[in-house]
């Protein structure tokens, strides 16, 4: 009789151990994650020393030898990098002095010529290198987002100079998208095959040669790679929702940290996604809560996190800083929310769409008919896994070639939430249309049979 009992109690617990958490409980463990992370961000945005003096030399520097000049969009700018004018607002934050670090820090100043913001670039050399007087200009606190960009330019130009800090940023780059295919070739079947496809296409049509040097899209791409291959070392473990949660949670928050919306987030949900189904699927049935269930929740708890993250920051603003921050930003969101200009065209809500396909040349290194066959070959393999994934819908196989065919589907979320963003940012924010081109691949070579998981 001992014996029994002791048995039933055994397994009492192990239910236990093993029982799915609470909603309640999620929402509690993502709330702490979110609280962790803006003390963590709030910190080094603070500590990080960005003397301006220091700052100022460098930018000269880069002046004198070319790094930077007055242009504020290099056309296909491999050593340099494409997005020259947010490099210059970059440097321009850093460089410019402020009553105290909390303020360059949380709110930091911006000063510019002119309404719409153009020649950035020269507005930065007047002020670094010519002596123009910041009174001529007009001045805003830039408070929108995080600013990690700034954080990792501020302390690596402390040691080193702009052209230095290129090289690194697009070699970290690049190591991580090594970094991800590597782990993943030691992971289970479909984790491999999500870290592979995922790898290959950033690789090839991310325009990382463009985008690699950039002081606002390089340390957020590296961070995105690093972050998804973590999660695919981690992923022969048990999968775990709490544990799953968690850690999508986190990787929200710390993508936002270095988000400018310039896409990153969207990639990295969408990417997260893919693995987070991946790595269930490798665990088979011991999984607790395996299949697009996981991968949804995964997804749920990134965009949570992502949100809650930028709200703090602008909580944060306003608390310490700039007390308009708040409106300032609705103002912009509200400003990117809206449909673009008609101009000629009575395209309405279609003219982004229109305008990303124009910009697909930047995925295809400036060749505008590869582009082109570029995306009309992704609509038609999107086609082909929709129909294939509908035919054996009541088979895990199916179900999991439809949920990547959906999620391959977000860019177009995005757009119609920020048509105007979208539109005006066209020739980076084409950068997401990594998701469909890489799900829809990954769900055309998603392996059928049930694999043995090799920790088994």
């Amino acid at each position: 009789m001992g014996a029994v009992q002791v048995t039933y109690a055994f397994r009492q617990s192990t239910n236990l151990m093993h029982r799915r958490p609470t909603l309640a409980c999620l929402l509690g463990r993502i709330l702490t994650v979110i609280l962790l992370a803006n003390l963590v961000f709030f910190g080094l945005v603070v500590a990080v020393q960005n003397e301006p003096s220091t700052m100022a030399a460098r930018i000269r520097t880069a002046f004198q030898s070319g790094e930077l000049g007055i242009k504020d969009y290099l056309l296909f700018d491999r050593r340099r990098g494409w997005h020259q004018y947010n490099d210059c607002t970059v440097l321009q934050m850093i460089s410019n002095r402020d009553s105290s670090r909390l303020a360059r820090a949380l709110a930091p100043r911006i000063y510019y010529r002119n309404a719409d913001w153009t020649n950035q670039c020269a507005v930065l050399r007047g002020l670094i290198v010519d002596g123009l007087n910041p009174d001529s200009l007009f001045m805003m606190r830039y408070a929108r987002y995080w600013h990690g960009n700034n954080v990792v330019a501020a302390f690596a130009l402390q040691g080193m100079e702009l052209a230095s800090l290129r090289r690194m940023l697009s070699i970290a780059v690049w190591l991580g998208m090594a970094m991800l295919a590597l782990v993943a070739g030691r992971a289970g079947s479909y984790v491999r095959r999500a870290g592979f496809t995922i790898s290959l296409v950033a690789a090839t049509v991310w325009a990382v040669p463009y985008f690699g040097p950039g002081l606002t899209h390089a340390p957020g791409d590296a961070l995105l790679l690093v972050g998804l291959a973590t999660f695919a070392a981690w992923s022969r473990r048990t999968v775990d929702l709490g544990a799953i949660v968690l850690y999508a949670a986190a990787f929200g928050a710390s993508v936002v940290f270095f988000e400018m919306l310039t896409g990153q987030l969207l990639i990295a949900a969408a990417w997260l996604g893919a693995l987070t189904l991946a790595a269930g699927r490798d665990k088979g049935h011991t999984a607790s809560f395996a299949g697009p269930g996981l991968a949804l929740a995964a997804m749920v708890a990134f965009a949570l996190s992502a949100v809650a993250t930028g709200i703090s920051k602008q909580i944060i603003a306003i608390v310490f800083v700039e007390p308009h921050a708040g409106t300032a930003f609705l103002s912009q969101l509200g400003l990117y929310m809206g449909l673009p200009e008609q101009g000629t065209t009575k395209l309405g809500i279609a003219r982004p769409f229109v305008r990303l396909a124009h910009e697909s040349r930047m995925l295809t290194f400036g060749n505008s008919a590869v582009g082109y066959g570029l995306l009309a070959t992704t609509a038609l393999a999107w086609l082909l896994a929709a129909v294939r994934g509908w035919k054996e819908r009541r088979t895990e196989h199916g179900r999991d070639v439809l949920f990547l065919t959906i999620v391959a589907l977000t860019p177009a979320a995005w757009v119609f939430l920020l048509p105007n963003l979208t539109y005006i940012h066209a020739t980076f924010i084409v950068r997401i249309l990594v998701v469909p081109i890489s799900l829809v691949l990954l769900a055309l070579c998603w392996p059928r049979e049930q694999p043995i998981d090799d920790a088994a």
